[in-house]
């Protein structure tokens, strides 16, 4: 059976690799020298060996240099290579397309790069232990050969009968830890609706009370009785594997004087070095469990690589200043579905047939599930249309060039996120960030000092204000704000419509709005209005044709 976890550290490991194998082996082989310099000297304690006394020395020094050496530099390669993994998974994360990020799911990934990432870590150090003490064993298994091949003989069969059984009984752990694994990815899966639906939970004791019983409460008493299960059959092949060495003993003692002409000299030997073993026995049976689950991570990590490989976008052009100068932008019969697993259509847009033009304020308006936000995330490049087109003054926006139109955007969706920085943004004037706060009151609340602000906790509407300052110092060429004047107070929503758009009109921005404040409407120079996906109605700007 392939170890993943060994192929991993020593694939991982680069030009230490062979230095690492070798000090392993020699750390096993001078474990096992020790023992035969033991057995040697036990011979005759009256007389005192300085031969022996050097010898032991010597092998003492060596194993506990090869042992540190193998095992910090296995430990600094895999957390290197970890770490590597980690910024791979995050390079292709970003270079995935949003769809497919969102229904592979933040918690997923999370788990992925932390728990067993984790695993791996741990498991590593007992990697190491395991194949110094299995270096050991051969060394050891060497010797009793050279003692009494009769012995050894018993050694092989005996240990050989009850790897069979052991293995068998992997199997069903194996079998069992993946089981309690997809039950536990049902409990985060769960955890993330619970998060993510605090308050409609907890204005509902009934749906509370549902999700409690029916999701975490089943799926944890599931989990618990797989691990349980898991548990007991590696509690029972631990023992089982001491017995067989209890048996190994049996053995050496009772049946090898029988069948074999063995001195009582060499007896004492063979039964020393079997009980010297002992140790290194337990250790391997002790560290298989934690070893598979090693490998399970692995698992894990690849098949979160894969998916996110085969949710690569197409490659790519550097971004360059390609749209610059544009004047106007316009979808060509586009259209856009959801589908679910099977790959049936859940819900779309489309076909859509309008022009927008820079320097002039629209808005998207409709109900909820009409289509307003699955719009804005064709329109801005973040979802790519099932058929036709975006165009830019009347050129296809190829997917190659989704880098550069993508750059003409600053957004504020109804999910937006706030960093704590404003990354991408060099330069910026401490005293430009902190006016426009004042300008949009909420200095009062926060400031933007040392590059970042002081203080995010803040009501959601707030919170709004800040991704709006946010957009305004991007300075991009289209702003996108969907509902952004949501959870405001009537003064600043008055502001908002009648002082903010105006000014970034006045800037020549293509302004698009998601509203649902039917008196400012008159604000638009068009009015795009929706239902189930379908534009319903289409004002102003020329009346252009619609379905």
């Amino acid at each position: 059976m392939k170890v993943k976890l060994i192929s991993f550290v020593f694939s991982e490991t680069g030009f230490r690799r062979n230095r690492i194998i070798l000090t392993m082996m020699l750390a096993g082989i001078t474990n096992g020298m020790v023992m035969l310099i033991i057995n040697d000297v036990s011979k005759d304690f009256n007389e005192i060996n300085l031969r022996n006394i050097l010898l032991f020395a010597l092998c003492i020094g060596a194993f506990v240099f090869c042992r540190k050496y193998s095992e910090y530099h296995a430990q600094s390669g895999v957390q290197q290579a970890i770490s590597n993994k980690h910024l791979t998974l995050i390079d292709k994360l970003r270079k995935s397309e949003l769809v497919h990020y969102e229904k592979i799911g933040k918690m997923s990934i999370i788990t992925n790069i932390t728990d067993n990432s984790q695993i791996i870590y741990e498991s590593t150090r007992l990697m190491v232990h395991s194949m110094t003490a299995s270096i050991m064993l051969l060394f050891s298994f060497g010797y009793i050969a050279y003692l009494s091949l009769a012995a050894f003989a018993m050694c092989v069969v005996i240990l050989g009968i009850g790897i069979v059984i052991y293995k068998h009984g992997q199997k069903d752990i194996i079998r069992l830890y993946h089981e309690f694994q997809e039950k536990d990815q049902l409990f985060f899966e769960s955890l993330n609706h619970f998060l993510d639906g605090f308050k409609e939970i907890k204005i509902n004791l009934k749906r509370s009370d549902d999700i409690y019983q029916n999701e975490f409460s089943r799926n944890i008493d599931d989990s618990l009785v797989l691990k349980f299960q898991s548990e007991k059959k590696v509690v029972s092949n631990m023992v089982f594997g001491q017995t067989m060495f209890f048996l190994l003993m049996a053995g050496i003692v009772f049946l090898l004087p029988q069948i074999d002409d063995v001195e009582s000299e060499t007896m004492m030997s063979i039964t020393a070095i079997v009980l010297f073993i002992s140790g290194a026995i337990g250790l391997l049976i002790e560290s298989i469990p934690m070893i598979i689950k090693a490998d399970m991570a692995l698992d894990n990590l690849v098949h979160l690589e894969t998916k996110l490989d085969e949710s690569k976008e197409p490659d790519q052009h550097a971004c360059s200043e390609l749209y610059k100068d544009f004047k106007e932008l316009s979808l060509d019969e586009l259209h856009y579905d959801y589908v679910n697993a099977q790959g049936q259509a859940m819900f779309g847009i489309g076909p859509m047939h309008f022009a927008l033009k820079r320097g002039e304020i629209t808005f998207i308006v409709g109900g909820n599930g009409s289509g307003k936000t699955t719009l804005l995330k064709n329109l801005t490049g973040l979802y790519s249309p099932k058929s036709g087109h975006i165009k830019v003054d009347n050129k296809i926006v190829e997917v190659s060039n989704y880098n550069d139109f993508r750059s003409l955007f600053s957004i504020v969706l109804t999910d937006f996120h706030l960093f704590d920085k404003l990354y991408g943004l060099d330069h910026l004037d401490d005293n430009k960030v902190n006016e426009l706060l004042k300008k949009l009151q909420v200095d009062h609340k926060t400031r933007f000092e040392n590059g970042r602000f002081t203080n995010l906790d803040l009501s959601t509407g707030q919170r709004k204000r800040i991704a709006l300052i946010v957009a305004l110092l991007e300075d991009k060429p289209v702003v996108v704000f969907d509902e952004v004047a949501a959870d405001q107070d009537p003064e600043f929503r008055d502001f908002y419509y009648h002082d903010i758009l105006p000014e970034l009109k006045k800037a020549n921005k293509m302004v698009l709005v998601v509203s649902h404040d039917d008196r400012y409407f008159d604000v638009a120079d068009t009015l795009i209005k929706l239902e189930y996906g379908k534009i319903v109605k289409l004002e102003g700007n020329g009346d252009k044709q619609h379905d």
